[in-house]
């Protein structure tokens, strides 16, 4: 299931139970915010404390931003939103999104799991290396950075068991509802941005169907 509105709506509204957190939150802009006066970490503190997976697993995907010869690392300000909440960063990983030299981008995304005791799956069997390395194009029809559903099929395996749910609040073109459909996993997500909303469910309902 994949609704049509704010997940700070959903999760304090809706009843939804899920497993396990997957996402990767919008940009400054995207919601909002400037890099250069506002803090990103104001943003986060809007939905963070609702996170509930029974899991006590949740994967942050974020990547930095660079700008007016400096650095905005919104990655520190997930890592201390989550803290403030009670989470703690359990691994740190980076996905080398290319191996090309960008004079106006930082080219790798921070992948960061936290967990709170007691964490309900055992990881220890399904560590994975600290570096993906997934250079070709992943963008579904040219929207957003196209996070790769291989490095997404691999946080899900090591975070869930087969038909558990996984949630993703900016859940986008769908990435990491085709990782949960290859992992036979189920989903749940939201998307606020109509023309976003209508393709990531062109892209489920074209080869998938719906897990819930």
């Amino acid at each position: 299931m994949i609704y049509f509105e704010d997940c700070r709506d959903t999760m304090s509204k809706r009843d939804i139970q899920y497993d396990y957190v997957l996402c990767s939150p919008p940009d400054y802009q995207e919601v909002g915010l400037d890099p250069k006066k506002d803090k990103y970490s104001d943003f986060l503190s809007t939905w963070v404390g609702e996170l509930k997976p029974r899991n006590n697993l949740v994967s942050v995907c974020i990547t930095d931003r660079k700008g007016d010869s400096t650095i905005y690392t919104k990655h520190i300000d997930v890592i201390n939103t989550m803290r403030d909440y009670g989470w703690t960063l359990k691994t740190h990983k980076i996905w080398a999104k290319s191996l090309k030299i960008n004079m106006f981008r930082l080219n790798f995304m921070n992948v960061l799991t936290f967990n709170k005791k007691p964490c309900k799956v055992n990881q220890t069997k399904n560590f994975k290396p600290d570096v993906f390395l997934f250079t070709d194009n992943q963008k579904y029809k040219n929207f957003g950075f196209g996070m790769p559903v291989e490095m997404c099929k691999l946080l899900i395996e090591e975070c869930t068991t087969e038909d558990q749910v996984v949630y993703d609040p900016f859940m986008g073109s769908g990435t990491t509802a085709v990782g949960c459909i290859e992992t036979n996993r189920k989903y749940i997500g939201n998307e606020i941005d109509k023309e976003t909303f209508d393709l990531c469910n062109e892209r489920l309902g074209t080869n998938y169907d719906s897990r819930l």
